[in-house]
């Protein structure tokens, strides 16, 4: 296997693609389930601990480095404060424009990764990364983003891109010491308590919905967080925050495609333009010379 991954490189790539094209769903799936942002949050990573813990426990390896757990706890509580930000954010603004804010991720890897990696971003990440968020901008509407008053809504949708950054940069040095289900798993469980904690703080109601939202929980536990995930941590042990984080951003346009059988929404010529756009820069950060 390790031959295989050296020798073909591209099949991390795939991975990546794999794991977008699972999170795509995330958005639909918390539209589909109805219920609080902090309450879909949380079921997200319960359902997802207790799916991937027997995957783990089969496949798992044995765990030698403490360091390595230290830095997937980490990871998980950054996760967890990504989503309630997120989630948050979502409540208290423009969903278009928290989206938007929260793309602002590649940015936050890039800094990171020069103050903290020694991973210098080249020029062409920087021109490939404007280009993607110019392109989530006339997805989202340049109108709407215009018209935008910086809130609190915003300002927390900022926060949330920065912590979803710090996670992009942390998994790297815990993916190097530990096996993708171990970390996964280790990250999940933290990001669980956390989000309960937090459930538990604001009164959130976490029982009697209908049948219909508990199958789009669980769901999007299975989906997203397990499979898509599994395959992104498995990624970025091999691939740079900086290029992983920018080719993150063609979530967006699956989740454009995604929206017009589920849920009756249609691309307009702008939405159309704009996930052209958004997939030039992501091929610009990702091509080699």
């Amino acid at each position: 296997m390790k031959k295989l991954h050296k020798d073909h490189p591209w099949i991390h790539y795939l991975l990546l693609l794999f794991g977008v094209f699972c999170i795509s769903w995330s958005a639909i799936l918390v539209k589909l389930a109805g219920i609080s942002g902090f309450g879909s949050g949380f079921y997200r990573l319960l359902f997802g601990t207790i799916g991937i813990i027997p995957v783990w426990l089969y496949f798992r390896k044995p765990i030698t480095d403490l360091r390595g757990v230290k830095v997937a706890v980490i990871c998980g509580v950054l996760f967890a404060c990504d989503i309630a930000l997120w989630n948050s954010a979502i409540m208290l603004s423009k969903a278009s424009i928290s989206t938007l804010l929260a793309n602002l991720a590649p940015v936050w890897v890039g800094l990171g990764g020069l103050l903290f990696m020694k991973e210098k971003p080249t020029r062409i990440f920087w021109i490939g990364t404007a280009i993607s968020i110019a392109g989530v901008t006339v997805i989202i509407g340049i109108n709407e983003v215009l018209q935008a008053n910086l809130n609190v809504g915003n300002v927390l949708a900022i926060i949330a891109s920065m912590f979803y950054g710090a996670y992009l940069l942390t998994v790297r040095k815990g993916r190097s010491t530990l096996d993708t289900f171990s970390f996964t798993t280790i990250s999940m469980i933290a990001s669980t308590v956390v989000l309960g904690l937090i459930c538990a703080v604001t009164s959130t109601p976490l029982w009697g919905f209908s049948t219909t939202t508990w199958l789009a929980l669980g769901t999007l536990g299975i989906i997203p967080q397990v499979f898509g995930w599994l395959a992104i941590n498995q990624a970025l042990g091999h691939i740079r925050p900086t290029v992983a984080s920018v080719s993150l951003l063609s979530q967006t346009v699956f989740t454009a495609l995604f929206s017009i059988p589920i849920l009756g929404e249609k691309l307009t010529f702008h939405e159309i333009g704009g996930a052209v756009v958004v997939l030039v820069g992501i091929y610009l950060v990702n091509r080699r010379k």
